[in-house]
C-alpha cells in the first residue's frame, strides 16, 4: 500500500536564472600548473596567431616586416593545407567534446582551450563579413589601415593569452574569458 506524505511542501517552478550557467569567476589558483600544462594550454593559440594574417594582406603596404612573420606561419598553414577538408570541423569537436567539456583535464588547460577556440572563430567571422565589404574599400588605404588596426589588435590579444597561459594565469579577454568560462561545467 502507498501513502503519500502531503505535509511536504511543493516547491514553485524554478527560475530561468538556474538553467543558464553564469559568469562566477576564475577559480581560485593554491598553486601555478606544472610546466607541462603551461605549454600545453598555449597549443589552441596557434590556429588563431597564424589565422590573423591570412586576413590581413593588405597590411603589408604599410608595413613590409609583417611579410617575416608570415614566413614564419607559413608552414603552419601549408600543414593545415594539406589535410582533410573535413579535419578542422574533427577538430573543433573533439577539442570541445574531449577536453573542454571532460571534467578530467585541469579547469586550466580546459580554459585555455575554448579561449583559442573563440579567438579562432572570431577571426573568422571578422574575416567572412569584411569578405561582403567592396573591393574598393577592402583595397583602399582605408582598408590597408583597417587591417593593419585589427591584425595588429588581435595579434596582441593572442600574444597576451600565451603570455598568461605560459605565466599559469587565466587570460583576461573581455567577452571571450565570460564566453570560455560559462562553456566549461563548474562542478570541478
Amino acid at each position: 500500500m502507498i501513502t503519500w506524505d502531503c505535509s511536504k511542501k511543493i516547491s514553485g517552478p524554478r527560475a530561468a536564472t538556474d538553467d543558464v550557467p553564469s559568469y562566477k569567476g576564475f577559480p581560485p589558483m593554491l598553486n601555478k600548473p606544472r610546466w607541462w600544462w603551461r605549454t600545453m594550454a598555449c597549443i589552441p593559440y596557434l590556429m588563431p596567431l597564424s589565422e590573423t594574417w591570412m586576413y590581413a594582406e593588405t597590411a603589408y603596404n604599410v608595413h613590409s616586416f609583417l611579410e617575416d612573420y608570415e614566413f614564419c606561419t607559413y608552414p603552419f598553414l601549408t600543414f593545415i593545407g594539406r589535410l582533410p577538408s573535413w579535419f578542422l570541423l574533427a577538430y573543433f569537436f573533439g577539442a570541445y567534446l574531449g577536453i573542454v567539456r571532460n571534467n578530467r583535464w585541469p579547469h586550466f588547460i580546459r580554459f585555455h582551450v575554448v579561449t583559442g577556440m573563440l579567438l579562432e572563430i572570431l577571426v573568422q567571422v571578422v574575416g567572412t563579413v569584411n569578405d561582403w565589404v567592396p573591393p574598393s574599400l577592402y583595397w583602399g588605404k582605408f582598408g590597408a589601415y583597417y587591417w593593419l588596426g585589427i591584425a595588429f589588435a588581435f595579434f596582441f590579444t593572442v600574444i597576451e593569452c600565451i603570455r598568461c597561459a605560459l605565466n599559469g594565469m587565466y587570460a583576461d579577454v573581455p567577452f571571450i574569458s565570460d564566453a570560455s568560462y560559462m562553456q566549461i561545467p563548474f562542478d570541478t
